[in-house]
């Protein structure tokens, strides 16, 4: 058994078109799993993104959007998004932080 607190951890940083993302991962392989902190007023990660595995976030706190470039959902705490492996996706705040627990796996 091991206890990670995120305040405890150095966070990686991806930047977007503008802003960025804090990322805080605790489990990085095959799996990846670890919580993301979108900043205000962020457009991120940079064109084009994508990746191989498949994907589920979950949203802690705060408001923003997620898009693919077609379709654009609201996000407010308590949403799952679940993404398909390759499936370009964005996510877009304003004026508020949006705190994201996500999950990549085969």
């Amino acid at each position: 058994m091991m206890k990670v607190n995120e305040t405890e951890m150095t966070p990686g940083q991806i930047e977007g078109v503008k802003g960025t993302v804090q990322v805080y991962d605790v489990i990085q392989g095959e799996v990846t799993a670890g919580v993301r902190v979108v900043k205000a007023e962020s457009d991120v990660p940079k064109r084009p993104h994508i990746h191989s595995e498949r994907q589920v976030i979950y949203v802690i706190s705060g408001a923003g959007k997620i898009t693919d470039g077609v379709e654009t959902f609201d996000l407010k705490p308590g949403d799952f998004i679940l993404l398909e492996a390759n499936e370009e996706h964005y996510v877009i705040t304003e004026n508020e932080d949006i705190k994201l627990f996500e999950v990549k796996y085969p």
